[in-house]
This record gives structure tokens, sequence and C-alpha cells, in this order.
């Protein structure tokens, strides 16, 4: 990662989601500069502003319904961060691609051909289009994904009990807004850890590496949205990911690796929002059955990774330094390879881990595009395409 710049890279928001507050202290503790909001009501943007940013350095308000075009148009950002609802992404995105880097939400697309249409006009016009997978850029990930060899099996539960209101009243729960419900939202938590496991970290892996999907129990709200669903996804190799995502169980965000052959079971239960410690940790645990087969024996071995910077900054980080890389280097875009995924040029690890990011958020997006077919098709297994 390449040292702060001179001068920060100014971002704005569009939109003032609950998720966007962590993002915009994210932003600004990674030496980036919050220039501008943009929100739907005057009232709301004062209060994240309030809530969120340093009074001595106030952003820019936009109120009003023109007020994301408004912010797109006014030149006071570099790039902008994007949490609206996803089928919002691909009019917002396509508009600030033309002259701003994106960080957007996940997850990114309607579907994977619209973001690959995305992907493209980021190519296309020098600019870096990042999803907002956080976990994925904390050292502890790596350690995790790492820590058994030759995996074939990943289980994960996801779930947190939303109540009344959540279930009634938020966009997770809109088929106009996110329609792909708890699936298009901790499901792409789960997927992306098992492509990341799978892959051995290695993008150039992913292609033909998923095969089949299915969802094997769901249940919809009145909009026909997932609220509850148990998925299988699986890979080459006879390796699966099994995992239940969910807003209506408490709770729960554990994540396990396994290996035929391997006695250490990777325990990780703080996977995506983590404990608040000075150190994050996972656990390799073996089991034995022992005296005659009446009690077990357990071994444990805690594996501890730095947390002195959270991971949301650290991915913002990530994102200035590779923008600026790709600003860099914006001469040889023409050199840039859609069809091999690599949608950024350059020789240097920012174009590199830049073009890996979005290898997996495009690979994540289709593993979802086929668990919602399963479910229009009440549950049948569906074989994976494009991946």
């Amino acid at each position: 990662m390449e040292p702060p710049t001179a001068t920060p890279l100014r971002v704005g928001i569009l939109g003032c989601a609950r998720i966007a507050k962590k993002n915009a202290r994210a932003a600004t503790f990674a030496g980036c500069k919050v220039s501008a909001v943009a929100s739907r009501t005057q009232a709301k943007a004062n209060d994240f502003v309030n809530d969120v940013l340093a009074p001595s350095q106030p952003p820019v308000v936009f109120a009003g319904d023109a007020a994301y075009d408004e912010l797109l148009a006014s030149g006071l950002c570099d790039a902008v961060y994007i949490p609206l609802p996803t089928k919002l992404h691909e009019r917002y995105v396509a508009a600030a691609l033309a002259s701003k880097h994106v960080l957007l939400e996940k997850p990114v697309a309607t579907s994977a051909e619209s973001y690959r249409a995305m992907l493209a006009a980021a190519s296309k016009n020098g600019k870096l289009l990042l999803d907002g997978t956080m976990f994925v850029h904390h050292p502890r990930t790596e350690a995790f994904v790492r820590s058994v060899p030759s995996p074939n099996r990943v289980t994960f539960n996801f779930t947190f009990d939303g109540g009344e209101d959540f279930l009634q009243n938020n966009i997770r729960c809109k088929k106009d807004a996110d329609f792909m419900g708890c699936i298009g939202d901790l499901g792409w938590y789960c997927t992306r850890m098992g492509l990341l496991v799978f892959s051995e970290m290695d993008a150039g892996r992913l292609r033909g590496m998923t095969t089949k999907v299915q969802v094997t129990r769901y249940q919809l709200n009145e909009e026909g949205v997932p609220i509850d669903a148990d998925c299988l996804v699986h890979f080459t190799g006879n390796r699966v990911l099994s995992f239940h995502c969910s807003f209506v169980h408490p709770l729960d965000q554990t994540a396990k690796i396994y290996a035929t052959g391997h006695p250490y079971v990777a325990t990780m239960t703080d996977a995506i929002l983590p404990l608040k410690k000075s150190k994050l940790s996972f656990a390799l645990t073996k089991q034995g059955i022992v005296q005659y087969d009446e009690i077990t024996a357990e071994e444990t071995k805690v594996i501890e990774i730095d947390n002195s910077l959270a991971q949301e900054v650290l991915m913002w980080k990530h994102f200035a330094s590779w923008a600026r890389k790709i600003d860099g280097e914006s001469s040889v875009a023409s050199a840039a390879d859609q069809t091999n995924e690599k949608w950024w040029a350059g020789e240097g690890d920012e174009a590199r881990e830049a073009n890996a990011m979005a290898s997996y958020s495009l690979h994540t997006q289709i593993v979802l595009d086929a668990l919602m077919e399963s479910i229009r098709l009440e549950g049948a297994a569906v074989e994976v395409k494009g991946a």
C-alpha cells in the first residue's frame, strides 16, 4: 500500500443510509476527505453530517429529489460511495464512473450481466469500481482462509433477527429496492468466503470453479423477497459451501473450514462484524474420542491477528491507493483485457489487487443470480452459468 498522498481523495456520499455512517468515519480515518453528501431530505443529510463528520471540515450538502445528480455534477469529488438500493445501482454507477471512482455497496447489481457492464465502463473510463465487502481487506481473513490445507467443505451461518419494523420497512425486504433480500445481503458474505477458501485467495482460479447451486429451504415475505434461506454451492473437486442466511434468527456469524484428512477445523465466530478487540482471532480445533468412546478430548489453537486498523478503514485505504494508481496509469487503459478479467492495466500490486477484487465481486454476483433462479424454480438445483 502506498503512503498517503499530499492531497486526500475527495469522497462524495450518495445517500445517508445507516451503513454510510460507518463508511464516512472509516474514509476519514483512512485519510480521505468526505467533501459532499447527498440525501433526498435536508434533515437526514444534516443529521448524518452532525453525527459522523467533524464540524471543522463540513462537507457540501445536496438535498432534494435531484441531490444525487447534483453531487455527481458538482466536481467536488474524486470518488463516490454508493449505498443506495440495488435497483438504483445501474443508473448512478454509470453516471459516476464517467468521471469518478466508485465504492459500491453489495449486492453490486441486479445481475452479473449488469455488473459486467459497470466494470466495462470503469475500465473504459480509467476509474476504479470496488465493492464494499469490508472483511476481505483485514489480514485475519487471509490467515483464516489459508489455515486449513486442501479444504473441501465450508459452512457459514450469517443471521440476525431484524424484528417486525425491519421486516416491514427496511429496503432489504422490498422487491423494488433489494429484491434478493437475505441472499443478497447476508448470502453475499457467505458466498464470498466460499470463493476465497476454494480459490485459495487466487482470483485466477475462479472461472469454471463453481458448478451448481440449490436453495434447499427458503421463506419469502409477502413481496416475494427471501428473508430466510439454506443454500448449497457446489464447486469442482467435490467441494461444497453450505450456508444459512436469515433476517429472522438470532445473530450468528460463524464460518468453519474443513478438509478431509486434516484433523483441525477452523472456526471464526465473528466473521463479518468483529468483536471490539486489539487483536482479532479464529480457532483451530481438534477433537478426539477417548476412554472407550465415552468422552471427547479437545485441543484448540487460537490464532490472533493485529486489529489496530478496522476492516472498513483498511478497505478505504486500499480504495484510495488503488484509485490514485489507476489515475496515474489511465494512459494504458487500452491494455486492459476484460475477457480475462483484467479491467485495469498496469504491472503494480494496485492494479493486480483491484482486478482480483473485481473478479471476486463478479463471481459472487454470478452465484447469487443462480441462487435466486433456484428460488424461482422452487428450490431446484441450478447450473452456474457465466462463471
